[in-house]
């Protein structure tokens, strides 16, 4: 869940987050398990990635650390409890030598789990953010992962959700539960409207196209088949698809285009630099996310500031976010025809497409900052403290 120097583009929502907080005066490290990689299974891809990386680092000025864990396919349990293992030392060294005030855990399984169990032994007081899987699908996965999932809902007494339709699955897992609702933001000096014709030529993308965008993970969650079959009925005859992100999907998406007869239509971009996004949001005509699940994703917000139209499927925290024809349109997952037409409607040049991204960039910019996040979080911080007996605490708070 946390960026390395190889991988700097997965997660960047929490490094984000960091940045916000350390301007409120939090200081902050942070500890990313990471699986251990067999060598003699180093001829594996999804192995190698994992032996490349540094045992500690500095991303965006935050000094990382990734202790190393046994991981096993499926089993969240089992990873929550070699997480634990594999951050205690970490966590104890860290208390020597400059104290800890507070851990806060992003995803309830396995990070929270394993926060938990470093919270009861050490004293220290657990936040934790879920932020979609950890909570829509991880728990459905086996009975185990299930219980697992329950015990450390119960057991977390400061618990962050990023959408009210997380809150609301929250309580249905657990029961009652007191859930803040904390969305995740963008960062309003960074995302702002630019000209167009600029950006297209700094990407060295084409001048006169409609450029449909996707920004995201190439993963099963994002619904991409969905996109794919939606924009082989796309009308307009000189209009592209830009797909920015990587994945497990991207060969077989690239073979669906292939078959769908839209090859040339489907450019697929890769992974880019966050700061990189921005201008990918101010060459676009339209971002479209086709997810069958999600959190709150921070796109969603950056698109708005940047004035650019957004189409997304109704599910998750999403249609807290975007308001549909008020601030941007909404479609039911898995259902192309829908998406197709919802594209079309948002290439068009026409005032109702003003007045929508007008009010999707007051709306984002009036509650969806990261400043915004970070006050709330901040809040939630406090109240974690001030519940902690016997603790000396310096004026700054060290998460």
């Amino acid at each position: 869940m946390f960026p390395t120097p190889e991988l700097s583009t997965q997660s960047v929502f929490i490094t984000e987050q960091m940045k916000a907080l350390r301007k409120l005066g939090i200081e902050m490290n942070a500890i990313a398990p990471t699986p251990w990689a067999p060598p003699m299974l180093n001829f594996l891809p999804n192995i190698r990635k994992y032996r490349c990386m540094p045992k500690a680092a500095t991303v965006d000025g935050i000094r990382v650390r990734y202790p190393r864990y046994i991981a096993f396919p499926r089993g969240r349990f089992c990873t929550g409890y070699f997480c634990y293992l594999a951050c205690r030392h970490v966590i104890k060294k860290q208390l020597q030598e400059s104290g800890i005030d507070l851990i806060h855990a992003h995803t309830i399984m396995p990070d929270g789990f394993a926060a938990l169990l470093l919270g009861d032994e050490l004293n220290i007081p657990v936040v934790c953010t879920v932020h979609g899987s950890d909570i829509s699908i991880y728990p459905h996965e086996n009975r185990l992962t299930l219980l697992a999932t329950r015990w450390a809902l119960r057991r977390t007494k400061h618990l962050i959700a990023v959408s009210e339709d997380l809150r609301k699955k929250v309580e249905l897992l657990i029961g009652s539960s007191e859930v803040k609702v904390i969305r995740n933001g963008a960062d309003e000096e960074v995302f702002r409207a630019n000209a167009k014709s600029a950006a297209r030529t700094f990407l060295c993308l084409p001048d006169k196209a409609k450029i449909v965008l996707f920004i995201g993970n190439l993963l099963p969650v994002k619904g991409l088949s969905y996109l794919l079959q939606a924009v082989s009925h796309i009308s307009f005859s000189d209009f592209l698809l830009y797909l920015v992100g990587d994945g497990t999907l991207r060969d077989k998406l690239r073979a669906q285009a292939e078959q769908l007869g839209i090859s040339a239509r489907c450019v697929f971009v890769g992974a880019r630099p966050h700061e990189e996004i921005a201008s990918w949001l101010s060459a676009a005509d339209c971002l479209v996310l086709s997810s069958i699940s999600e959190g709150s994703p921070t796109i969603i917000a950056e698109a708005m500031m940047c004035r650019v139209p957004v189409v997304a499927t109704a599910v998750g925290g999403i249609p807290e976010i975007v308001k549909h024809r008020s601030t941007g349109l909404l479609v039911q997952p898995r259902d192309p025809a829908s998406l197709s037409q919802a594209i079309c409607f948002a290439l068009q040049d026409n005032a109702d497409i003003q007045i929508m991204v007008d009010r999707a960039e007051d709306a984002a910019r009036a509650e969806l900052t990261w400043e915004a996040n970070a006050r709330k979080t901040v809040e939630v911080y406090r109240e974690a403290l001030a519940l902690r007996p016997q603790v000396q605490r310096n004026d700054n708070t060290r998460s």
